[in-house]
């Protein structure tokens, strides 16, 4: 697989999207390869858009796992429902899927949403070990999430296995929020749609931004901050345009839960599958869950 090439060169597993260069999905998984000693196993980037991915995926007969980020989590399920491949509880909940698992031998496939686990470990994690989280690690039972697209999704789904039963959705359109809606339905929440400028900082114990890096903050909207913000902002950006909105969140009190957190556990639970197909035995791969945390922990925190 070449770095961000559609159509480049065959390989075992990777990663696609657009845009996919601040990717650390590659970082990751050779971290935790290297920590399990798998030979068989190279991860790579490659840049794809929706409409190049099904003739891409034809293309790499050798692919065993792929790790997916926007705009092509909807496309993969369009393409499973097509191939007959096998989708998870959190796929039919959200009707997004981030990870694909091909059979090398019989071709049949399977399709993963490690984002909602990934997203509710995030969380958990950020909640336990802030200063006087006492409140911060209660039931959430009403929560904000900034954002309508597939990511937005996941985040409904992830409250709902947080407690919530209500949410408020800030959309920058509201004619894109129709799935986002559906999704909380789906999982139990009543979803009242509101436009992005409204949203108050901390009126909620919790909110969860799916929206795009640099979205939120200078160069993007510029949204007042309240003198203080309680309770926890959960951003799924980690790319550099995401720090100065975060770094003001921050500065303002609030406890951000930064997306690099959720791209590490739900690559824990891709890698311990990546691992499977790349020779580990399975019991093998699902006991060394805790090793791979590690390793990519590790490397995380060094980048």
């Amino acid at each position: 697989m070449g770095e961000a090439q559609p159509g480049a060169a065959h390989c075992s597993f990777g990663v696609a999207g657009s845009p996919i260069a601040d990717s650390l999905s590659p970082l990751l998984h050779h971290a935790a390869a290297a920590r399990l000693g798998l030979r068989d196993f190279s991860y790579g980037r490659v840049e794809l858009t929706a409409e190049r991915l099904e003739g891409w995926l034809d293309a790499q007969p050798g692919l065993r796992g792929l790790s997916l980020t926007m705009p092509l989590k909807h496309r993969l399920v369009e393409l499973a429902r097509s191939r007959g491949w096998v989708p998870d509880a959190a796929v039919e909940a959200t009707g997004a899927a981030n990870t694909l698992l091909l059979d090398p031998d019989t071709g049949m496939g399977e399709i993963l949403n490690t984002d909602v686990a990934g997203i509710v470990a995030a969380i958990r994690e950020g909640a336990e070990v802030s200063d006087g989280a006492g409140d911060r690690t209660a039931v959430w039972d009403e929560v904000d999430v900034l954002g309508a697209g597939a990511t937005a999704g996941s985040a409904l789904a992830a409250a709902a296995e947080l407690g919530a039963t209500r949410a408020q959705l800030f959309v920058r359109n509201r004619t894109r929020a129709a799935a986002a809606r559906e999704v909380a339905e789906a999982v139990g929440i009543r979803a009242v749609v509101r436009d992005l400028p409204d949203w108050v900082p901390g009126e909620r114990a919790l909110t969860l931004s799916t929206l795009p890096a640099g979205a939120m903050g200078p160069g993007g909207v510029d949204h007042p901050l309240p003198a203080a913000i309680p309770g926890i902002v959960f951003d799924a950006g980690y790319a550099p345009a995401a720090r100065g909105w975060q770094e003001s969140l921050r500065a303002h009190g609030a406890l951000v839960v930064d997306g690099s957190r959720m791209l590490l556990h739900q690559a824990v639970a891709q890698h311990v599958r990546f691992a499977a197909l790349a020779g580990l035995p399975a019991g093998r791969a699902e006991a060394a869950r805790a090793d791979v945390r590690a390793a990519m922990d590790a490397a995380l925190r060094s980048r």
